[in-house]
């Protein structure tokens, strides 16, 4: 029962995480291009902090402390295990990429909305936008290492 209670949790974080991630670079983007000034971004600018509170903070905690405490009570080496290893390293990687530059750019994001300031916004988007997907790349080779075990 606890097994499979921190498998579903585990499933469930990583699809919210990853779901948030996509989701949210596809919505912005959509509102980005309907802007007519900056100001109108501010809205958009906001909901990605949310979001990110709720969805890139909490359920990667989840994924992590579920995948340790399944590895654990598998005896499973957390660094000895090829699948293991390389997702905790593909997650550590999409992390630092959020933490050193999308976090900034987000801070940008909504300085520039709420200055309507659309040179501003728009080199703050673009960087946001590009890392935000190549960010994105080690979460999918993530999921999939997890999945394939090999």
């Amino acid at each position: 029962m606890l097994d499979a209670l921190l498998k579903s949790l585990h499933v469930i974080a990583a699809t919210l995480f990853l779901g948030n991630v996509v989701v949210t670079g596809i919505w912005a983007a959509l509102v980005f291009r309907a802007r007519t000034r900056a100001a109108d971004f501010a809205v958009a600018a906001r909901a990605i902090w949310v979001t990110d509170i709720l969805f890139s903070m909490i359920t990667p905690t989840v994924l992590v402390v579920t995948g340790v405490v399944q590895a654990q009570r598998r005896a499973l080496p957390l660094l000895g295990t090829p699948w293991i290893r390389d997702s905790i390293l593909l997650l550590v990687g999409g992390t630092l990429l959020w933490l050193v530059i999308l976090i900034p750019a987000q801070v940008q994001l909504g300085q520039a909305a709420a200055a309507d300031d659309d040179a501003a916004l728009r080199r703050a988007y673009r960087r946001w936008t590009v890392v935000g997907w190549l960010a994105t790349v080690p979460l999918v080779l993530s999921v999939w290492r997890m999945v394939a075990k090999s």
